[in-house]
């Protein structure tokens, strides 16, 4: 009795032992099911019999520990896989600065075309100004100086050359009081007519006084003495100096040279203008200066 109760104790003892040890693999699994077996099979009667059971269920929960860790094992990758999850959306978040980016090129053209009409409009002002001082009649000349007085004083010389030469055509020579005189033509061949001709350039004084010396009014239309006037100086050449000035009254000095193969010097000739309502006119007699 003595030894079965000592073989018993043994039994119990390992019984135990191998509960333990398969408690300590599968804490939260097996050890509750099999530790509730040692508690019932405590008797000593019972015990002999309950030995196999014991070490079958350690067998069969030693799987059971390498499943268990092969689950954290499955859901760290199940955790890796929703970080990753995660981080995707981040990925979406990163193209928000791409769309200032495409921004940027299309604002990019408008700064060209802001820059571009500054630079080539300084040549186009000069050019208008430069025309317009040019397209300016001589005949309604407003605003006089020294570079101004030599057109209107060209224009003078045109019309002073047009009448003196009778015009358009030279009419047929006739005796006057035993002179040879010639009509003008029928586009000046009358006083009022050639004193509004020569009044576009000159003063109506000036032009009366011109007409009174060169002109006779004969059977109502105007004739000249059959000759032929004028002189070889270059007042396109000429240049212009103010002598004296006043808001409606101005002086100008012209030098004007005579053709380069003359050899002749230049010839100093004192210009006066007048303003007329808005224009500047020539108020010296034509054969004065011409």
């Amino acid at each position: 009795m003595k030894i079965n109760t000592k073989l018993s104790a043994l039994c119990i003892a390992a019984t135990l032992m191998s509960v333990a040890q398969a408690a300590a693999a599968a804490p939260a699994v097996t050890a509750p099911a099999e530790a509730t077996q040692p508690g019932i099979a405590s008797p000593a009667v019972s015990a002999p019999a309950k030995v196999p059971a014991p070490a079958a269920s350690a067998s069969v929960t030693t799987p059971a520990p390498a499943q268990a860790p092969s689950v954290p094992a499955a859901s760290a990758p199940a955790t890796v896989a929703d970080s990753a999850k995660a981080a995707t959306p981040a990925a979406p978040s990163a193209p928000a600065p791409r769309p200032s980016a495409s921004v940027a090129p299309a604002a990019a053209p408008s700064a060209p075309s802001t820059a571009k009409p500054s630079k080539p409009q300084q040549p186009s002002t000069s050019g208008p100004a430069a025309a317009a001082a040019t397209s300016v009649k001589p005949t309604q000349l407003d605003k006089l100086n020294h570079e101004s007085a030599i057109p209107l004083v060209l224009e003078a010389q045109s019309r002073y050359l047009y009448a003196i030469s009778g015009g358009s055509t030279v009419g047929r020579s006739f005796q006057w009081n035993g002179k040879s005189y010639r009509y003008l033509s029928e586009d000046i061949g009358t006083k009022t007519k050639l004193i509004s001709y020569l009044t576009q350039a000159y003063t109506k004084q000036a032009s009366e006084q011109f007409v009174g010396k060169f002109f006779a009014e004969i059977n109502g239309k105007l004739a000249q003495l059959d000759a032929d006037g004028g002189n070889l100086l270059e007042f396109n050449r000429a240049t212009a100096k103010m002598v004296t000035m006043t808001p409606v009254k101005r002086s100008y000095l012209l030098t004007v040279p005579y053709p380069a193969g003359t050899k002749q010097a230049n010839e100093k000739i004192t210009v006066n203008f007048e303003k007329v309502g808005s224009y500047w006119k020539i108020s010296s007699a034509p054969h004065v200066i011409f």
